[in-house]
């Protein structure tokens, strides 16, 4: 098999963005938008993969600091054939490579490897594979020249090119595949003879023809997966195309999506079957959903493993949380990193839960507030009650044993042991340990005064006079 190295050129400063963010790192679908571009090439196999930048590009290296990626920069920035050139230095840092190498720009985030694949089997016996799309509006793209036979001659930018040359539909998509020992000779030849005085990677193509070279066109037939990205209008078109793709792929794997057009899931995420997502659904990158559950209107989960048959009702937020099966959130619950409701536990309306654990059957049915609390299997959790677990400096841990019982508006003061089968009474604020099977009460008794509204009625009328 021909080794593959790729170079993905994201040097550009982006300026059309009007923004402090590089225009790669807006993010689509939870993941950067070279972030798809690098996707892509991984699934190819590539021996190596390098990412072209400026030399302003911390946010860059940070972003993939833990992946595969060589970095090469570009310094000063003098058009696509100086960035290659720059990519094939750092292919070759080892020594001269050998075999193919894909040329991708990184504000190209619809590219898919299956297309990518297609194109590298059409390359043959090929010097030179240039992918080309016919879009609905060539605007400001580089347009293909072909001569009276079909075949390539040449490539003009739009700054260059002609009114005649203007009017042809098919245009260079920005990805390019070369022999790399063609690519090295070519590149050694350009010179900046154009408008902008920059070095063309295009121009490869008719110094590749003139040293004896074949090239070849791979035409792609949707010219939407070629969309690159230089406004924040385009930004958005692109990240609709990303999310209309990603419904598709979970609908045909069996999940149901009742209004996709309002749906959003990032890319990475894994739904079971049988699954029903309602209109509002907003799933982030790092979470899981398993089988047979169903998420109503509204809900949002962050970085969570859904278990299957988990109910999530409206309005309902859940971030950095591991959700057991048959567990039952909402409607308009709050969860915390670190929340972990175990199997067949409720978490009812306006709950707050943060690091913490509910047990497996234990329930929280109405507007608590549960923080950094250990609680046990079939506990239930009366209506206001509060894990009183900061004191201004520590987090405290609360502890509710198997089968307790806590009654409404209770105050437990951490760090505070409720036993096993124990009772709080409403009202409580527990700053003590409530031994197993014990009752904890701790309110003021509660006085009546007979008459007293009256005697105080009448004490008013007087101090009035």
């Amino acid at each position: 098999m021909v080794p593959l190295h790729v170079v993905i050129l994201a040097a550009g400063e982006g300026t059309r963005m009007r923004s402090d963010t590089p225009k790669v790192l807006h993010p689509l679908l939870g993941r950067p938008m070279v972030g798809h571009v690098i996707a892509a090439a991984g699934e190819l196999g590539a021996e190596t993969i390098v990412l072209v930048v400026s030399p302003n590009a911390d946010p860059l290296r940070a972003a993939f600091a833990r992946s595969r990626v060589v970095f090469a920069v570009q310094d000063p920035p003098r058009g696509t054939g100086d960035a290659a050139a720059c990519g094939l230095a750092a292919i070759d840092a080892a020594g001269p490579a050998e075999g193919l190498v894909l040329i991708i720009n990184g504000d190209c985030p619809c590219i898919q490897a299956a297309t990518l694949r297609r194109m590298i089997d059409s390359h043959a016996d090929a010097d030179g594979t240039f992918l080309s799309v016919v879009p609905k509006d060539p605007t400001g793209a580089g347009r293909f020249i072909r001569d009276t036979d079909g075949n390539l001659s040449r490539i003009v930018e739009e700054a260059d090119a002609s009114g005649e040359d203007k009017a042809l539909g098919e245009v260079n998509a920005g990805v390019y595949l070369f022999n790399l020992s063609s690519l090295r000779q070519a590149l050694s030849s350009l010179r900046p003879d154009n408008l902008q005085g920059e070095i063309y990677l295009t121009d490869t193509l008719e110094v590749i023809q003139r040293q004896g070279g074949g090239v070849r066109i791979y035409q792609h037939d949707d010219p939407d997966e070629l969309q690159g990205v230089n406004t924040r209008v385009e930004l958005a078109r692109t990240e609709e195309l990303l999310r209309r793709r990603k419904l598709e792929e979970l609908m045909l794997a069996g999940v149901t999506v009742r209004d996709p057009g309002s749906t959003f899931v990032d890319v990475g995420v894994s739904v079971g079957n049988d699954t029903v997502l309602y209109s509002g659904v907003t799933l982030e990158a790092g979470t899981t959903i398993g089988s047979r559950c169903t998420l109503y209107p509204n809900v949002r989960i962050a970085r969570t493993r859904v278990d299957d048959e988990v109910t999530v009702l409206d309005g309902t937020v859940v971030e950095d949380s591991v959700i057991e099966r048959g567990a039952r959130l909402g409607p308009y619950a709050r969860l915390r990193p670190g929340a972990h409701i175990c199997e067949g536990a409720a978490v009812g309306n306006f709950v707050e839960v943060k690091a913490t654990r509910l047990g497996k059957g234990s329930k929280a049915g109405h507007l608590s507030y549960l923080g950094n609390a250990d609680i046990g299997a079939g506990v239930n959790i009366g209506a206001g009650t509060i894990t009183c677990n900061y004191d201004g400096v520590d987090k405290h841990t609360t502890v509710i044993a198997d089968g307790a019982f806590i009654g409404s508006n209770t105050a437990l003061v951490a760090p505070v042991r409720i036993g096993a089968g124990a009772y709080v009474g409403a009202g409580s604020t527990i700053t003590k340990d409530v031994p197993d099977r014990a009752l904890g009460v701790a309110r003021g008794r509660q006085v009546v005064k007979e008459g007293w509204a009256e005697q105080h009625a009448t004490a008013a009328r007087k101090r009035r006079r």
